[in-house]
């Protein structure tokens, strides 16, 4: 083997580590950039079904405003874990429609529903 053979090989063989540390680097930032995004989603998910507790709560509480005894109060549920403060109010009435709402909060978020009762 020549010289010039000898040297070819070496810089091929310096390539190839430097080749191998830009892979290890690209698939360290994709494995980053994937548990990102699964943490992402694990939040929004984590979201979705408490805000559907908390409508369910909420849609619940007005139910029991219309059929039954329409005074102000408030309660607080657990539901998967989670506390849901719920507190409601009624307005109105005597011969107008009473406004009924209802407010579920948990964590940092609130969540407000309201509709009109005729008795």
């Amino acid at each position: 083997m020549s010289t010039t053979q000898r040297a070819r090989r070496r810089r091929c063989r310096g390539s190839t580590v430097a080749e191998a540390l830009v892979a290890a680097a690209l698939a360290g930032v994709a494995l980053a950039a994937v548990a990102l995004v699964a943490r992402l989603a694990g939040s929004g998910l984590q979201l979705a079904r408490d805000t559907n507790a908390a409508v369910t709560l909420a849609e619940a509480q007005l139910e029991v405003l219309r059929a039954g005894p329409q005074v102000d109060g408030a309660d607080e549920v657990i539901a998967d874990g989670v506390r849901f403060s719920r507190a409601w109010s009624v307005s109105g009435g005597r011969g107008r429609p009473a406004r009924v709402a209802v407010e579920v909060a948990w964590r940092e978020h609130r969540l407000s529903l309201a509709t009109g009762v005729l008795r």
